[in-house]
């Protein structure tokens, strides 16, 4: 939902369920994931027509579950960014040299 400051009325902008959004740079697009367990992706709606098109797919992307679920956002240029899960499983050694 996106409230309209101009109408003073909300205005439903997807009818299914989203993750995390962010809006673009340029503030005429929300940026948005969707978890389906069959067909996840990474989404936008276009603020000025309602549009909805898929930027990116995330089918065979092994995302990271946090507390509030995966984590999607926006790199500067808009392009998209989510938390992968490569595990910890293959990490046998770590040096840290503190400065």
């Amino acid at each position: 939902m996106l409230f309209d400051f101009t109408t003073q009325k909300w205005v439903e902008l997807a009818q299914f369920p989203i993750g995390y959004f962010s809006w673009s740079q340029d503030r005429k697009s929300i940026y948005f994931d969707v978890g389906s367990p069959t067909d996840p992706a990474f989404y936008r709606v276009r603020i000025s027509d309602d549009k909805i098109e898929q930027v990116a797919s995330l089918k065979g992307v092994r995302r990271a579950l946090g507390v509030m679920g995966w984590w999607a956002g926006l790199a500067p240029d808009d392009s998209p960014l989510v938390l992968r899960d490569i595990g910890t499983q293959e990490i046998y050694a770590l040096d840290w040299l503190a400065p």
